[in-house]
């Protein structure tokens, strides 16, 4: 079995035959497609028994409760036995010719690939019909260019999101590399250990997956107490495994940079979202003037962190002006923030 792909299903019904239908029916049959549903409470489970029974090359495995997503793809990667592997979420779709594409790429290289980074398309749906598509490819890595930094960058397509890499399942397993569990924000230090471990990275320049945008109840799209400080964990889980490998300074900057941009900007970007009793939480509002008052939020930090995004290369300017904006906001919450009252004005 060449290819083992892992889809976690947590009420996914409305999206869920979309995306099987654009698996199965890929032209390359050499697969094995694990689907472990977690507890859902729609019909998921009866759309996963239905494709069971009629394609072998389904496996379908249950959690007895809800477990979130990190228990559930380690689960399925536990069961699976392809030379790589593929996490897929289950609310997302392949375009035709997406799995033979990639296998090609990969039966091309005179390397065993650890890991293959490709291209993938965003796609918003209804009511978004100005922006319906926006195709994101990654671009080749330079001679002895690191992989981990244009992670910590963004740069270059090395996001954040499982689902654009094809792993080797032996550099998952010869590294220990699993997903956290109990938690929203699973992704961050697993990619983070794949690419940091790959020896062999290859680039497919290609759109071979399709992220479905649209406003749904996707653990992305909602906002939450818990989320926010789950946000800080995974930042802290990053910075345990980059000092563990002994990366925290060399990529001391470009994590500073990241952290305060993605860590704590989405932190306040959700708080601004949040009710009013969830926003006068008092645990809550002294976490985050904590960050507001210290060091890592001063002015001279923030003027470093602008100087480092002015420095990503010009064909990253898509990046660059994300960074941009998210330290515009940064700054506007630190500006507007009122520590009598620990609101937004």
């Amino acid at each position: 079995m060449f290819l083992s792909i892992i889809i976690p299903v947590h009420n996914a019904s409305s999206y869920l035959k979309r995306c099987l239908d654009s698996i199965i029916d890929q032209n390359y049959l050499h697969i094995e497609v694990i689907l472990v549903d977690d507890f859902s409470t729609d019909d998921s489970l009866a759309i996963i028994r239905e494709y069971e029974e009629k394609d072998d090359r389904i496996k379908a495995f249950c959690n007895s409760r809800n477990r979130r997503v990190g228990y559930t793809r380690n689960k399925g990667l536990k069961e699976a036995t392809g030379e790589y592997v593929w996490f897929v979420d289950a609310d997302d779709w392949l375009p035709e010719g997406a799995i033979s594409g990639l296998v090609r790429h990969l039966n091309k290289s005179p390397k065993d690939v650890d890991l293959l980074v490709m291209g993938y398309t965003d796609n918003f749906g209804g009511g978004y019909t100005e922006f319906e598509k926006k195709t994101r490819l990654p671009r080749n890595l330079e001679t002895n260019e690191e992989a981990m930094l244009n992670f910590l960058n963004l740069t270059k397509g090395f996001f954040s999101y499982p689902f654009l890499y094809i792993y080797s399942r032996q550099l998952l397993l010869r590294h220990d590399i699993l997903f956290p569990e109990n938690v929203y924000y699973e992704d961050i230090s697993f990619v983070a250990m794949a690419v940091y471990h790959a020896k062999n990275i290859e680039v497919y320049s290609k759109s071979s997956y399709n992220y479905n945008c649209e406003p749904h109840n996707s653990i992305t799209r909602t906002y939450s107490k818990e989320k926010i400080i789950d946000i800080v964990s995974a930042y802290d889980r990053l910075y345990e495994f980059l000092a563990s490998e002994k990366l925290i300074e060399k990529y001391n900057d470009q994590y500073l940079m990241r952290f305060l941009l993605h860590g704590l900007g989405t932190c306040f970007q959700m708080y601004r979202q949040l009710g009013k009793e969830d926003q006068e939480d008092n645990a809550l509002k002294e976490s985050l003037q904590s960050y507001l008052a210290s060091d890592i939020l001063s002015d001279k930090s923030l003027v470093y962190v602008s100087r480092l995004i002015d420095a990503i290369d010009d064909d990253e300017a898509l990046t660059r002006a994300y960074h941009r904006l998210k330290l515009d906001f940064l700054c506007d919450t630190k500006k507007n923030w009122v520590y009598s009252q620990v609101s937004f004005k």
